[in-house]
């Protein structure tokens, strides 16, 4: 949960709807950027319904609204995804991309269907489909490259497109690929904002969040570390414009800082300062970041052990653990890398601190069992992971008495 697949970047629609469906659609749009996923849902359900009027029919002038109603969907999709509603995310991307697909051959299609691929792609990831995702996500980088040679308009996208494709193939373990494509996103953010800071800011930095994780998963430290510090700042500047819909996203950044610094110190400050954001958003809309909040959480916990404070972390594990199980209970799928993590971390703390033995073998056990489905669908990713919790879970069954063990 410490990167996200980027949000869509989309186009205005082309003319020819109705200046009331023209209207409902910039709605929907500000609700979304401006992160009111709740609203969107209702704004996008009623343009959907006008554009839907506007394209009953075979009429040629109704083709245009065809083309904003696919941007509708994705709008959509893109609402559903932040509040973790992966099923109907992919219901509805699903529908977009065959919308697209049924009218690509020509203008004004393509781009849309772009779009609507990567939406689609969103869906699959969030639901735990990475393969497929990362298919419908070339696809989709592979229509924006021929929509940005003929129109440098359409650079914004292709950067997006390139950035969520390293994040898909990263859930691979395809790390060397994914760090040349997330290359490729950041050089072309750079030169957006050079042009527009104002509206590609929150682009680059997205991109360079995702360029310091595959940079540290290519074991590229200082870089990483280099990198990272620059999406904190960036991240910083657009929550203090906009704090509503940016300090989740700083309060992730800080969760990769402190995973990246190698001063302990500095990696217990980074997250402390992200888990206390999420505690105040967490305060203004429960359940919602549950998933990255259980991420820091583990992460402030594991910080806390690295500086000897065993009994604070195994506090903080403890309630990782059980928000990471409200997560994975509505998604059992794509939540079960995040859920072994929470519960090797919640198990190593008690190991270090030697208390609680029984309980932290309980979830060393729990762990391996995850990892070892997960290492085989995926080893390039897992197999490392399954070794070391192995390695943890023999070393607690043989501190804990066994008249006490699971």
């Amino acid at each position: 949960m410490s990167e996200e697949i980027p949000g869509a970047e989309q186009p205005p629609p082309q003319a020819g709807p109705s200046e009331a469906a023209q209207a409902a659609f910039e709605a929907c749009a500000r609700l979304v950027l401006a992160g009111r996923y709740e609203e969107a849902l209702t704004a996008t359900e009623e343009a959907a319904g006008l554009f839907r009027e506007r394209t009953a029919g075979s009429r040629p002038a109704d083709r245009e609204a065809a083309a904003a109603l696919t941007y509708v969907l994705v709008l959509r999709c893109e609402a559903l995804s932040k509040l973790g509603r992966w099923d109907e995310c992919l219901r509805t991307a699903s529908e977009a991309v065959d919308l697209g697909r049924g009218q690509a051959v020509t203008a004004p299609f393509t781009a849309p269907l772009g779009a609507t691929l990567l939406g689609l792609g969103t869906a699959l990831w969030g639901l735990g489909r990475p393969q497929e995702a990362v298919a419908v996500t070339r696809e989709s980088v592979d229509l924006h490259r021929q929509l940005a040679r003929a129109d440098h308009a359409f650079r914004p996208q292709l950067a997006n497109a390139l950035s969520q494709l390293g994040v898909v193939l990263s859930r691979l373990g395809r790390h060397a690929e994914a760090l040349d494509v997330t290359k490729e996103s950041v050089s072309l953010y750079r030169r957006l904002v050079a042009a527009d800071q104002a509206v590609h800011t929150h682009g680059l930095a997205q991109a360079v969040n995702n360029l310091a994780r595959r940079q540290s998963a290519r074991n590229q430290h200082r870089r990483a570390l280099r990198s990272i510090q620059e999406a904190v700042a960036l991240y910083r500047r657009l929550a203090a414009a906009n704090p509503a819909v940016h300090r989740r996203d700083l309060a992730m950044a800080l969760g990769n800082a402190a995973r990246m610094h190698n001063g302990r110190a500095e990696s217990l400050a980074a997250v402390a300062e992200a888990v206390a954001i999420l505690e105040e958003l967490d305060r203004a809309e429960p359940g919602v970041h549950g998933g990255l909040f259980a991420d820091s959480l583990s992460l402030h916990a594991a910080a806390l052990a690295d500086l000897g404070r065993f009994r604070e972390a195994a506090e903080v594990t403890t309630r990782a653990v059980a928000m990471m199980r409200e997560q994975a209970a509505l998604n059992p799928v794509a939540r079960r890398g995040d859920l072994g993590v929470a519960l090797a971390f919640h198990a190593r703390v008690r190991a270090e601190a030697g208390l609680d033995l029984a309980e932290g073998l309980a979830a060393a056990t729990e762990a391996v069992a995850l990892m070892r489905g997960l290492a085989a669908e995926i080893p390039a990713l897992y197999a490392s992971s399954l070794a070391e919790v192995v390695a943890l879970e023999s070393r607690l069954r043989a501190a804990v008495p066994r008249g006490d063990a699971p």
